[in-house]
């Protein structure tokens, strides 16, 4: 069957059973590897424009992950601890595939937010996004110095 303009494609199947066979090559810690590297190439693929606060940083992003069908974040400054939490909600799913089911590809958030905060004037290079809460409704993320385990 050839598609016909404006017809949707399903990569449902296609995409769940790359997900499984990425699962069997090296085992969850590897595939999250893999899955930062790619985020942080679709950040480069899609790179921010200037922005001059939070509030036109989450504008800019959320226009950015609704054309590409990826959901959108919010963000919330911790004072404390010097961090930015992330939330990123509405992620797209490859069927029931991760832990929790359907959150398979919550590990690419990692490397997307990266990138894009590296991009952003007087960024630091050292400074890294991590997953700290991770539900099929959103993935809660912390981007500033590396926490330590």
């Amino acid at each position: 069957m050839t598609e016909k303009p404006g017809q949707l494609v399903d990569w449902n199947v296609f995409l769940r059973a790359m997900a499984d066979a990425i699962d069997s090559l090296g085992g969850p810690a590897a595939r999250d590897v893999w899955l930062r590297d790619v985020g942080a190439r679709m950040a480069s693929m899609r790179p921010l424009s200037s922005v001059q606060n939070m509030e036109t940083l989450a504008m800019e992003l959320n226009d950015m992950l609704g054309g590409m069908g990826w959901g959108h974040v919010s963000f919330q400054l911790n004072e404390q601890d010097r961090s930015l939490l992330i939330t990123h909600a509405d992620l797209p799913r490859i069927g029931a595939a991760g832990d929790p089911p359907g959150t398979w590809i919550s590990a690419l958030l990692e490397g997307l937010y990266k990138g894009w905060m590296g991009q952003l004037p007087g960024s630091d290079p050292s400074l890294v996004a991590q997953r700290l809460r991770v539900t099929p409704q959103a993935v809660l993320l912390r981007y500033g110095r590396p926490m330590v385990a």
